[in-house]
């Protein structure tokens, strides 16, 4: 009789653990941040437990909110453009628009707020990368390399930064302390802030700045002192692990580096590594943007030729040609690095207008609402998106926390229209 009733009670706690749908739809569309670090055909599997609660619980689908409408819109002008239009890069076009799809119909599906699958989901991520960035970077102050590490990425990546995007990655750890905001989670932002300064990434440096102003609206009574505790250990955390007049000894060869968990494979590629590796401190990296152009000098060209391309009528994917033959052998891909005018080329007018309403809506829907947290994910990914994809669709990470941001605006039933 205790079994019958123990087994029915997992069963029940079981269902009730499948039935929340919008729990699940928060930890499918974490699946672009695994995605950073997995292949995709692993990342995807992230929305079993959601295909499995809308299989056994069934239900309907409420209204989704209007600022949809330009992702939407976009995806088909970009279908549209596909079909008329060549680039040698289709494929890149194509997958981008069936992730943006993927994404978009988990929004649908989840029905309700995903940020606590997202977050939850994002956690151990976050924080194993950033403490395995910490350690790979207080070898590297050291004379230490990691082996797998430096058969794997192109060229060693500095400070805390690993085998990806360092402001992909940067972002990564700053969606994760967002999370770790709300709760008890909070004594592990040290170390998600210290991994971000030493990332190499200006928009992480820039962007944390706006964590504490969000923490303070949520614990109002608390949020400015855990702030400055967080801010304390971070430093202490940094301080701990780089050691500069070490790091500059290995960095110019005085002294050799030592290669460990690698290869003969590893080996070979050491005596390069002393001419490859930078230094990557908060310091050096703000610095970086006293040129007089905010650290974009990188993009002024490629804007500069977008602008020369834009006109009034759809071209298409035609640019991609046009960048690719201007900044190298007509084999790279090469963009504008700014979304609005890659979208105003696509479409025409009409595409730059749906891209500046594909950030201003959710934007503005968010802030009616005055929540913090989807407010602050719906700002982090504007300097990420909007500067560093090809179009709006590039960084599926980026539809991601729209897509949560949205979520926590409550959708009506489709009868209340």
């Amino acid at each position: 009789m205790i079994s019958l009733l123990t087994t029915r009670k997992c069963g029940t706690m079981l269902a009730s653990l499948l039935n929340r749908r919008e729990f699940w739809g928060g930890v499918a569309l974490s699946s672009p941040f695994y995605a950073e670090f997995f292949p995709w055909h692993w990342a995807v599997t992230l929305t079993l437990p959601l295909a499995l609660c809308v299989t056994l619980y069934p239900e309907r689908i409420k209204a989704p909110h209007a600022s949809i409408v330009p992702i939407a819109l976009l995806l088909m002008i970009h279908g549209v453009a596909l079909l008329f239009t060549e680039t040698q890069f289709a494929y890149q076009v194509f997958k981008d628009m069936v992730l943006a799809t993927f994404l978009l119909a988990i929004y649908l599906l989840a029905n309700r707020d995903t940020s606590d699958g997202l977050f939850l989901a994002l956690l151990p991520l976050g924080l194993a990368s950033s403490t395995i960035g910490l350690f790979k970077a207080g070898l590297l102050d050291r004379g230490y390399l990691i082996g797998f590490i430096l058969d794997t990425c192109a060229s060693y990546p500095a400070g805390s930064a690993l085998c990806v995007n360092y402001n992909n990655l940067g972002l990564i750890w700053l969606v994760t302390a967002l999370g770790c905001l709300r709760g008890r989670l909070w004594p592990l932002l040290p170390i998600l802030f210290a991994a971000g300064a030493l990332s190499s990434s200006r928009r992480f440096l820039l962007l944390a700045l706006l964590l504490p102003a969000v923490w303070i609206l949520i614990d109002r009574k608390f949020g400015a002192i855990k702030a400055a505790a967080v801010g304390v250990f971070a430093l202490i955390i940094i301080s701990a692990i780089t050691d500069p007049v070490s790091f500059e000894r290995y960095r110019f060869g005085a002294e050799p580096y030592t290669v460990l968990f690698g290869s003969s494979e590893s080996s070979s590629h050491t005596a390069s590594a002393n001419e490859n590796i930078n230094r990557s401190a908060p310091l050096i990296i703000l610095g970086t943007m006293g040129d007089g152009t905010l650290g974009t000098a990188t993009r002024l060209d490629y804007w500069n030729l977008a602008f020369k391309s834009i006109g009034w009528l759809p071209q298409g994917w035609t640019y991609h040609e046009t960048f690719s033959c201007s900044f190298s052998p007509c084999t790279e891909f090469h963009y504008p690095h700014l979304t609005l005018l890659s979208e105003w080329i696509i479409g025409g007018a009409l595409a730059g207008v749906l891209a500046v309403l594909f950030y201003a809506f959710p934007l503005s829907a968010v802030l009616r609402r005055r929540e913090p947290l989807p407010i602050a994910l719906a700002v982090v990914i504007l300097p990420y998106s909007v500067i560093s994809g090809d179009t709006v669709f590039s960084l599926p990470i980026c539809i991601s926390c729209i897509l949560v941001a949205l979520s926590s605006i409550p959708r009506k039933d489709w009868k209340s229209f």
